[in-house]
């Protein structure tokens, strides 16, 4: 099957190994196929009179011997084959996340987490189990099938013929249900990332979920699609059911044919009651080869299916090429952004984002942003770190196209706080210094107090030590839009991005962070957005967006003058104030 090409890399990259194995289960079952020989040898022997009990003792010792030797090597034979699944699986898991984490922006928007957790948690499974156990037992298959039919035809080639003749049977009707369970287990496992991704979602929005009442209506989505994976694995279960009882049916019709045939061969003189021994025994030994056909075609089926769909995330190029160049200049000091008629659109079939955007900020400056909301405001900063590229137009950094530099190193330079200011199961001093693993503890400090979230940390029990729930639950929003801005700044940008950072503060914490992060701006390009005036009102510059157009730009006073938008926004929010204060 084409799409078990996928493994052959991580199989040849442990081929010694497996070699090695295929060796071990070459000699176990040469040793288990000479069982039948001692045994019909000594059947005979007995039979004929001409026997001593040393004999008879030497025949049970090599008879011991030999499955001692094939218990062995089967042991060792799982000791490599199995092992190095388990290798190529931990290898397919690092490749996967991998490339998961060089995907940009839209394979995100187009796979839910749950999905990518379905080919995590079944397709790689099912993976290691073909890479292991499947090609074990394959391999176990053909060696006993080859040495048990060697000794069978030197023993009595019409016999084995005969015992041999339902086997065209057996590969057929592994055929066809094997192709029936590629099909089934293909649709249990689309099946199952549905499941995983509601159940995801569910969680990751279990307060909306309570807050509007809808559990009961999340339930029976959930019981839905569990029932829908539950119908698709009966489907898949009673076809796979078919498989053993009809190989077992042949196997044992073998059996009849041998009593049969290999009987009236011993009544006419033309066969031995040991030769008919060795048969039922040989026969014996094929049946669990014969009947783990069915089995490793299942194993088969299913990565096949799990192949094709890793194989869609694992060979996808990320649509954002990362670039060559290790630096921006001898000393990495960011000292221009440029946008040259720069628009955005995040499809073909989309209306532009952003269009003709043109703008310059010169180095140890500050520039806002302020707009309406779907003005274009996120989408213009998400361009600098290269979350998305320009559909058209450029955007340089000392003058080299940043698409020339590697993305690795732009994002160094970046600080960025997102509008979802997302925090990890961590404690509150892991998650500040996620940005610079190395930080001390004087240092987490410090950047907590810029964001003036010190004395917050310092009421919990455990202080920096505290551990945060999932999404940082245990903190308020505007906590966590603290902490996330401490985590930027801690990384000591050269570019500092706050995304409408400080919008779950109130009007007093937001002028302290603010008087604070002056002192921290001076040296460094300062972007931020914000729907408040007050935010931005004392940066060097401020751009005012409408429809994805830059339609306003100056410092505060220049755009009071305008009496444009920036105006009328500045008023509003001022009138709102006063009202509030009465």
């Amino acid at each position: 099957m084409k799409e078990l090409k996928r493994f052959l890399p991580y199989l040849y990259h442990y081929r010694f190994k497996i070699i090695i194995g295929f060796v071990f289960v070459t000699i176990s079952n040469i040793s288990s196929t000479m069982i039948p020989r001692v045994v019909g040898t000594t059947i005979d022997t007995i039979k004929g009179g001409s026997f001593s009990m040393d004999q008879v003792i030497s025949s049970l010792l090599m008879i011991l011997g030999l499955t001692l030797a094939s218990g062995l090597f089967m042991f060792l034979t799982r000791q490599t084959i199995i092992v190095v699944s388990r290798y190529i699986e931990y290898d397919l898991r690092r490749d996967f996340l991998y490339s998961i984490e060089n995907q940009s922006m839209d394979f995100f928007n187009q796979h839910p987490t749950g999905s990518i957790m379905a080919h995590i948690t079944n397709d790689i499974s099912a993976a290691r189990e073909f890479l292991g156990p499947a090609i074990m037992y394959g391999a176990n298959t053909v060696t006993t099938f080859i040495f048990a039919l060697y000794f069978m035809l030197n023993l009595n080639p019409t016999i084995t013929f005969i015992a041999l003749i339902p086997l065209p049977f057996i590969a057929y009707t592994t055929y066809k249900i094997g192709k029936k369970v590629h099909y089934a287990f293909k649709n249990v496992q689309d099946q199952f990332a549905k499941l995983t991704t509601q159940a995801q979602e569910t969680f990751s929005g279990i307060r909306v979920v309570k807050s509007y009442v809808r559990e009961d209506y999340e339930s029976d989505r959930f019981s839905e699609y569990s029932k829908d994976y539950l119908f698709k694995n009966l489907k898949l279960a009673r076809i796979q059911s078919l498989m053993m009882p009809v190989l077992m049916i042949l196997v044992g019709s073998s059996q009849i044919l041998i009593l049969g045939y290999g009987g009236l061969q011993v009544i006419n003189g033309n066969a031995t009651l040991g030769d008919i021994a060795q048969f039922f025994i040989y026969i014996n030994l094929l049946i669990w080869p014969i009947a783990a056909i069915g089995w490793v075609t299942n194993l088969v089926q299913r990565a096949a299916a799990s192949a094709g769909r890793l194989s869609k995330i694992l060979d996808r190029e990320p649509t954002i090429k990362d670039g060559h160049l290790d630096n921006i200049g001898s000393d990495s000091k960011v000292r221009e952004i440029k946008f040259e008629n720069v628009s955005l659109k995040y499809s073909d079939d989309s209306p532009y984002i952003l269009q003709n955007i043109n703008l310059t900020i010169p180095e140890n400056s500050s520039i806002g942003i302020i707009g309406k909301v779907g003005s274009g405001k996120t989408s213009l900063v998400n361009l600098i770190p290269r979350l998305y590229d320009p559909t058209t137009g450029t955007i340089t950094i000392n003058g080299i196209d940043i698409k020339e530099i590697s993305i690795r190193t732009l994002r160094k330079l970046i600080g960025y706080v997102p509008q979802d200011s997302f925090l990890f199961s961590m404690t509150i001093a892991e998650n500040i210094k996620f940005g610079k693993p190395d930080a001390s503890i004087e240092e987490i400090i410090h950047f907590a107090k810029i964001a003036n979230l010190h004395d917050d940390i310092m009421t919990f029990p455990e202080g920096y030590n505290t551990l945060l729930g999932e999404r940082g639950i245990t903190l308020s929003g505007g906590q966590k839009q603290r902490l996330a801005i401490a985590r930027a700044l801690i990384k000591n940008p050269e570019i500092l991005i706050l995304d409408d950072s400080l919008s779950a503060v109130d009007t007093q914490t937001e002028s302290l962070i603010l008087n604070e992060l002056k002192k921290f701006m001076k040296d460094r390009i300062s972007i931020i957005i914000s729907h408040r005036v007050s935010t931005i009102k004392d940066l060097d510059n401020i751009i005012v967006l409408k429809d994805g157009k830059i339609v306003e730009s100056g410092n505060h006073n220049q755009l009071l003058e305008f009496k444009g938008i920036y105006a009328d926004l500045y008023h509003k929010q001022l009138l709102e104030e006063e009202i509030e204060m009465l």
